[in-house]
């Protein structure tokens, strides 16, 4: 009887052991794939900080060029009214 409850023992620890190395073999599985999966996210995060880099520079030219246009305007305006008054005094001689 004793040898019996013996191999029981050892059959319920051999079967405990298998489970275990199992269970290692998905933990490392899944820490693998965090892994990969922070890289991935790291990745990710670099792009979005190139990405907003590139946006603010873009918005920063586009003021630039708006203020721009806006000078022009306001000269060309200036001119048409000066010449318009040119055209004006022309006329009344």
């Amino acid at each position: 009887m004793s040898d019996q409850i013996l191999n029981q023992i050892l059959e319920e620890l051999q079967s405990l052991k298998a489970g275990q190395f199992e269970l290692q073999q998905l933990t490392r599985a899944i820490r693998d794939r965090q892994e990969e999966s922070d890289a991935k996210l790291e990745a990710l995060s670099m792009d979005v900080n190139k990405i907003h880099g590139n946006t603010v520079r873009i918005e920063q030219k586009l003021d630039d060029n708006i203020n721009d246009v806006r000078g022009d305007i306001r000269y060309l305006s200036h001119r048409v009214v000066a010449l318009e008054m040119e055209v004006d005094k022309l006329k009344n001689r």
